[in-house]
């Protein structure tokens, strides 16, 4: 298992949401969570079909609950199983009613086929600076196996850390550091326009701004791999 995906553990868990998605968000990356990230995820949830790709400890989804009230299933799929079963449960405890599915896969590798145009929305909050390589090409990647999955006019959205082109303070200079030393992070040549450049080869319809350092980004009509008809 990879660095960025085994660091998931019961302790790294329990603190995942005040060290990330408090303290790093406000004070390193400068994007915060309550007034950007989650109103941006909320703004795009599909009614059908959700897909959640690296799902942390799936705060997103459970504090999004009164918006998937209508989402018939949503699909968690992460490399690390003690995410999957933490996402599931807040997802359930937080008063989801519809099914939950979860998926143990890595994210570079083909999809199942039975989940062929399933899907309105998928969600990538902070996934891309946790894989290895670099923008453009981790994220073509990742948009490539995507892509049969989507339903007509679905979207794919979600949030990214850059480390280069943007300007880091003190404390994110220090965060970028530690991470990608030890694996964590792989985004040091991650730009804003290497991720403008995976989405302007991926699809037709895109969109990206950066907050802080944090780039913000949703698609639509993938190019090349056609979306599945149901």
């Amino acid at each position: 298992m990879e660095a960025s995906a085994s660091i998931y553990n019961k302790f790294g868990l329990s603190i995942y949401d005040i060290l990330v998605l408090t303290i790093s968000n406000i004070f390193a990356w400068r994007c915060q969570t309550g007034d950007v990230l989650l109103p941006f995820y909320k703004q795009h949830i599909g009614q059908s079909a959700h897909l959640e790709i690296g799902v942390g400890t799936g705060y997103y989804p459970a504090a999004s609950v009164q918006t998937l009230a209508k989402t018939k299933v949503v699909t968690l799929l992460d490399l690390n199983p003690n995410t999957l079963v933490m996402a599931q449960q807040r997802l359930a405890y937080a008063g989801y009613k519809g099914e939950i599915e979860l998926i143990e896969h890595n994210i570079f590798q083909p999809l199942p086929t039975n989940m062929g145009g399933k899907y309105e929305s998928v969600a990538l909050f902070y996934v891309f600076h946790c894989l290895p390589g670099s923008l453009p090409k981790k994220a073509t990647d990742v948009f490539t196996v995507i892509a049969p999955v989507l339903s007509p006019g679905a979207v794919v959205y979600g949030a990214t850390i850059l480390g280069s082109g943007v300007s880091h303070n003190w404390l994110g200079t220090r965060l970028m550091g530690i991470y990608n030393k030890k694996g964590i992070f792989g985004n040091v040549a991650d730009s804003e326009e290497g991720l403008r450049e995976a989405l302007r080869e991926s699809f037709e319809q895109w969109e990206v701004r950066v907050v802080g350092v944090v780039g913000l980004f949703e698609a639509r009509k993938p190019k090349g791999v056609p979306s599945v008809k149901l």
